[in-house]
């Protein structure tokens, strides 16, 4: 008879311990999947005369437009995907670009869009690496050129878009709530927008079976199933269907990414917290 310890249903206790070795392997290889995160991003850009560099020359003060891409992995570099409208312009669109540098700076073209361009736009092009990590750092920006003002007539600073839907329930609240709050329930949606190490949210929160009103909502700071600090102010107090802005600091957008933030809603009977939301990871960046 071998001398091999076997577990109690059979299995030899090396083989066990190999397979619960072979688990650990293959959930910190899903860890670090979920940590790459997308091989598509979206792009957003809202044009304007006041943030072009030089200053335009005649009467600007209508120009404007908007700029949405996704950015799709390929290779080393990425596909571009855009669509772009202006109005109010001295002239007609005589050539668009994407320019890397920073917000105030003027840049080289990176990547041509159209020329001449009319509005609304749209096309594609193929980005190298130097490109791609320009649009997700915001160090890239967009803009429309006129015979007017060759230079450029109106921009807009590239950021990097996410959309974040989390459901809110009693169960995912730290501490445990008390009193009758079985049917408590909420929903949070919001888009954050990342240029550099600085960003905006735009939400709204609903909300419903709640012990009594609710006196506040923030994000948190925190992993699943622990309880953190707060990192935005939502409202306070607070209406269902309420809708929000807030700017965000590197701290906050780096744990939006990492998926490190939760929302939640206070109450009288429960002011730590009655319901709760774990927010998903904000896919910022391509994965390498």
């Amino acid at each position: 008879m071998s001398s091999l310890l076997r577990h109690p249903r059979g299995l030899p206790m090396v083989a066990a311990a190999a397979a619960i070795a072979l688990g650990l392997v293959l959930l910190a290889a899903a860890a670090a999947d979920a940590r790459r995160q997308a091989t598509t991003i979206r792009l957003v850009a809202t044009m304007n005369a006041p943030s072009e560099v030089p200053a335009p020359t005649g009467d600007v003060s209508a120009a404007r437009g908007a700029f949405t891409a996704t950015v799709t992995q390929a290779g080393a570099g990425a596909a571009l995907q855009w669509q772009m409208t202006f109005t109010g312009l001295t002239g007609f669109g005589t050539a668009a670009h994407i320019h890397l540098a920073g917000r105030g700076q003027p840049g080289p073209v990176s990547v041509p869009l159209c020329g001449p361009c009319p509005s609304p736009a749209s096309g594609s092009a193929d980005i190298d690496a130097t490109v791609l990590a320009a649009l997700q750092t915001g160090g890239a920006y967009v803009n429309v050129h006129t015979d007017r003002n060759r230079a450029g007539e109106i921009r807009g600073q590239l950021g990097v878009a996410a959309a974040l839907r989390s459901a809110l329930t009693v169960r995912q609240e730290v501490p445990k709530p008390k009193g009758n709050v079985g049917r408590a329930r909420g929903s949070f949606v919001a888009t954050v927008t990342k240029e550099g190490t600085t960003g905006s949210l735009t939400w709204r929160l609903t909300f419903s079976r709640l012990t009594g009103r609710a006196l506040a909502a923030h994000i948190h700071i925190g992993r699943t199933g622990r309880a953190g600090p707060v990192a935005v102010g939502l409202c306070g107090p607070c209406r269902s269907g309420q809708r929000g802005s807030a700017v965000l600091n590197a701290a906050t957008l780096a744990a939006l990414e990492a998926g490190r933030a939760y929302v939640n809603v206070h109450t009288r009977q429960n002011a730590a917290g009655e319901i709760r939301g774990q927010l998903p990871a904000a896919a910022f960046r391509i994965s390498s």
